[in-house]
């Protein structure tokens, strides 16, 4: 068995009895990065092995955990924070057990797509996840000039430390009047949520720097 576990995002109350138990009883736990998965068990008091599956490893590892997946074993699949696969690797894992029949489960939890999509005040009756948008900044604005005739509501996450660069690229791309949200460490006692059109939010962030784990959230056209 295959159980795709979710951890908190943030705030270590937001893990499951459910998600404790499997990672318990698992025989492996596979993890994005050793240190953070490690960080993850010592908080909560297991002892348990960790496999690195990431974009180094994946090649080698894949093959390896669906022998042991074949041969009986339980592993865990978590990432960083949150919810696994939502921009982060493990998809071919999950591809490859799945072409071998072994069963795939999810533990549901702690999510910062939904997390930011609740609090938004956007619509969420269609939405569009983007991913992790490109580093380069031609290439992040042509995708952001893509979503100026988008209809539903858009959410993309980056890299703490890029959150202005896709803030700016924003301000340059999209109309002025159009909504964006910008959710900031969520689930953590600073918990803020920025709501404006992209020039109030852009200002904002340029009279408030923030580096840390942030959501942005694009209201669709015609939902100014």
């Amino acid at each position: 068995m295959l159980y795709i576990v979710s951890t908190p995002i943030g705030n270590p109350d937001d893990i499951t009895l459910r998600a404790l138990q499997i990672l318990r009883v698992a025989n492996a736990i596979i993890c994005e990065e050793p240190r953070e998965g490690a960080r993850l068990l010592r908080r909560y008091k297991i002892e348990n092995e960790l496999i690195a599956l990431n974009e180094h490893t994946e090649q080698v590892c894949v093959p390896e955990l669906i022998a042991r997946l074949e041969r009986g074993e339980t592993l865990a699949l978590i990432s960083d924070h949150g919810t696994p696969l939502l921009a982060d690797p493990g998809e071919r894992l999950v591809t490859r057990a799945i072409a071998a029949n072994i069963p795939v489960r999810a533990v549901p939890g702690a999510s910062s797509l939904l997390a930011a999509l609740v609090v938004s005040g956007l619509p969420m009756t269609r939405f569009r996840f983007l991913g992790v948008l490109p580093a380069k900044k031609p290439a992040r604005r042509a995708a952001l000039a893509q979503l100026r005739a988008e209809r539903d509501t858009c959410v993309l996450l980056d890299t703490p430390y890029r959150l202005n660069a896709v803030l700016t690229d924003l301000h340059a791309t999209l109309e002025p009047t159009r909504r964006i949200v910008v959710a900031c460490n969520l689930t953590m006692p600073d918990e803020a949520v920025v709501r404006g059109n992209v020039a109030r939010v852009y200002e904002h962030f340029q009279k408030n720097p923030f580096k840390g784990e942030y959501v942005i959230l694009i209201a669709g056209k015609g939902n100014q």
